[in-house]
């Protein structure tokens, strides 16, 4: 394989001062700051990357009045927009500094890893408390924002018509990323996560959202180009909602909110709605991965760093079948191979695999080992692991249970199930609905009970089946089953990081249903897409979704796939780096594969963590249009560090497509000399980051495989 790159000179874009008419900064974490100058009527808040003028309006209203890019010098037209409001009862709320409901305070926090601005309302006549609250994290042009709605008095005021944010801005090309559309959607393997564009033109309208899970049918973030700035916005949350953006003259109106749903805010139940984010960055240097880069590790996640870690699952080639002898066997195995990390998935528990080998709704709830399959129980699984090397995973889908197992003596009541206007919408099975505080607890009593018996560092959090409960008797209405859920659900993720802070969580909803930026802050790795072949459909999935999630959050496994055999495979170093971008899984019977197939197999694991530290910390651009389903053309994937000072790059080329492909780097430090490694072909050169980014750096076809990697090294300064 042969890899070229020319060496002539680019510039770098400058930067720009922030707004020089903000305030006296009163509030600071590292470049994180809120700064307001006393007596005035607008607060600004931002780091070194955004910064958001918020404050009253001549009608004393609370409105979103300027969004700043330092890195261009331009402000982002959005408005003024309201910041906020909803109906209380049959009024329309509209939060003031001197109307029904009136300021009662504007305050100032500081975090670990930012800043925090809240505005707090009074309403007398509805005897409510209304909290806005906007964030920003150190290093990151983000802004969070969310309301806290409260009750003082009364037997409960109903809210709704209610939007996580709103914001009119001037119009300019929208891009948006497609969900799952798989069989739960009803969509087909192509549409699965795409990166998909449009101009919007003079009285149009788009409309994305999702009526279960959050991203069933598109992921809950956008982005919108103009004038050399792109603006990008999404949601925190993993249920149902709506982004419904619309054009009229020279204004795009975008409003995110969660259209049917009334709840109630009673003085023992206060509602917070789910969190929205925003900010600003420059496609042409990066883009809304590399942006959300900080938001998502410090705002997100507050710190909490990313696991990724070869593994191994039994779901794709046991089923059901599982036991204590083949699984001992199989961890053996495993290990050898490289495998850090063993998941035994469903069918562990009585009762799983009464009707087929992949049955696995059978017994399901009964949360009990079964005796006759793992006789020594799973804790000496667990254990065994440990003596391997390896951590040792379980399966667990808690929030739905076999019909066969309800009422039996400690499991489910039928009380405690959702359903939809008197159904469970399945016939064999029923989902818990996690708003039910008994529901809630005994979900909680029996992965607890698990847990401190077996001993596993990893759970694999599924979620197969979804409704929106209006059943009386659950703690919420007929209209906000569906809030009251997820919210539920994120109050157990929350207890069970605060009990058990070093247990790793995959978020796996029939494959990535639920991928969104509220279950990232609980769950550590997120399983894309039950359809894990063939490799291009990977990689489709991994392109699509590190636009807006970091790489080492998405899972895929590699699996023998139709016309793609793991043993005698012809390219087995593409199969394998094809699923490298992300977290590397692997779910195969390693008793079948030869000894030349295992050897090649561990040297490409092997060669997986010799790269993996990059990956762990890294956002991606997607340098080509995302893989092709006719494996015609070439596709290329950039994943760089947070400190732009090493990059891979993976590309991958077509069995009918030209023989090279040129592609350019993106983000490297300009000044920095990078040395240029492939890890088929060695050492082929350095340049300068400039150097590289505008001319690029050739791919050429290889006979070794069609899966190419390089790896790019800023020298110490």
């Amino acid at each position: 394989m042969r890899h070229a790159f020319s060496t002539a000179a680019i510039v770098a874009c400058g930067t720009t001062a922030f707004a020089a008419d903000r305030g006296p900064i009163v509030a600071s974490v590292a470049d994180a700051f809120v700064a307001h100058a006393p007596g005035s009527d607008t607060w600004s808040i931002g780091s070194a990357q955004v910064e958001l003028v918020v404050g009253f309006d001549s009608t004393r209203t609370l409105t979103l009045q300027r969004l700043f890019n330092p890195a261009t010098g331009r402000a982002w037209e959005i408005g003024p927009a309201a910041a906020g409001g909803f109906t209380a009862g049959t009024e329309r709320i509209a939060l003031t500094s001197s109307g029904a409901a009136t300021l009662v305070s504007a305050t100032t926090r500081t975090t670990q890893f930012g800043v925090e601005l809240t505005f707090l309302f009074e309403h007398r006549g509805q005897r409510l408390h209304i909290a806005r609250v906007y964030a920003c994290y150190s290093a990151s042009p983000t802004i969070e924002t969310w309301a806290r709605i409260t009750s003082t008095g009364g037997d409960g005021t109903a809210i709704s018509d209610f939007a996580a944010l709103q914001m009119a801005m001037q119009p300019g090309h929208l891009q948006w990323l497609g969900g799952l559309r798989g069989d739960a959607a009803g969509g087909s393997v192509e549409d699965a996560f795409v990166v998909a564009d449009r101009d919007v033109e003079a009285d149009d309208h788009v409309e994305l959202g999702a009526s279960g899970r959050s991203s069933e049918t598109f992921v809950p973030l956008l982005w919108v180009q103009h004038d050399g700035d792109e603006f990008y916005s999404g949601l925190m949350w993993s249920g149902a909602w709506r982004a419904d953006l619309s054009r009229a003259g020279e204004r795009l109106q975008l409003r995110f909110d969660f259209p049917g749903v009334t709840t109630t805010v009673a003085p023992s139940r206060p509602l917070e709605l789910p969190h929205s984010f925003f900010g600003l960055t420059r496609p042409a240097e990066t883009d809304a991965s590399g942006a959300l880069h900080q938001f998502v590790r410090q705002g997100v996640r507050r710190g909490r760093p990313f696991t990724p870690l070869v593994t191994y699952n039994t779901w794709f080639v046991y089923g059901t079948t599982v036991n204590e002898e083949a699984m001992v066997a199989e961890m053996d195995r495993a290990a050898a191979l490289g495998a850090e990390l063993f998941v035994l998935d469903a069918g562990w528990y009585v009762g799983a695999g009464e009707t087929s080998e992949f049955d696995f709704d059978s017994g399901l709830g009964s949360w009990t080992v079964d005796p006759d399959r793992f006789p020594s129980g799973l804790a000496s699984l667990a254990d065994y692991a440990h003596g391997l090397g390896m951590k040792f995973g379980l399966w667990v889908e808690p929030e739905r249970v076999a019909l066969s197992t309800v009422e039996r003596p400690g499991l489910a009541r039928e009380a405690w199930l959702a359903t939809r206007d008197g159904s469970y919408g399945a016939q064999q099975t029923a989902q818990l609905c996690l708003a039910g505080a008994q529901a809630r607890q005994w979900v909680l009593t029996r992965l607890t009970a698990l847990i401190d018996e077996i001993h596993p560092d990893y759970l694999k959090w599924d979620n197969n089946f979804w409704l929106n409960c209006n059943r009386q008797g659950h703690g919420h209405g007929a209209a906000d089953g569906n809030l009251a859920h997820v919210q539920a659900l994120y109050g157990l993720l929350d207890d069970l990081r605060r009990r058990y802070p070093d247990l790793l969580i995959e978020n796996v909803s029939g494959g990535g249903a639920r991928i969104d930026f509220g279950m990232l802050a609980y769950t550590d790795t997120a399983w894309m897409d039950d359809r894990t072949a063939p490799a291009a459909h990977v990689r489709h999935n991994l392109e699509g979704l590190t636009i807006a999630f970091p790489p080492p959050y998405l899972l895929s496994f590699l699996i023998d796939g139709d016309g793609e055999p793991i043993a005698g495979a012809q390219d087995l170093a593409l199969l394998t780096r094809s699923r490298g971008a992300g977290v590397l899984g692997l779910t195969y019977r390693a008793d079948l594969l030869d000894d030349d197939t295992a050897t090649l197999l561990t040297l490409q694991i092997a060669e997986y963590k010799a790269y993996r530290d990059i990956v762990a910390e890294a956002n991606a651009s997607l340098l080509t249009l995302q893989a092709p389903y006719d494996v015609s053309g070439w596709d290329a994937l950039q994943e760089i560090s947070g400190d732009d000072t090493t990059a891979l790059i993976f590309a991958f080329e077509g069995e009918m497509c030209d023989d090279r492909l040129l592609v350019h780097p993106r983000g490297l430090i300009s000044s920095a000399v990078y040395d240029v490694l492939s890890l088929d072909g060695g050492a082929l050169g350095s340049a300068r980051g400039e150097e590289l980014m505008r001319d690029g750096i050739e791919v050429v076809h290889s006979s070794a495989s069609r899966a190419h990697v390089l790896l790019l090294r800023a020298r110490a300064e």
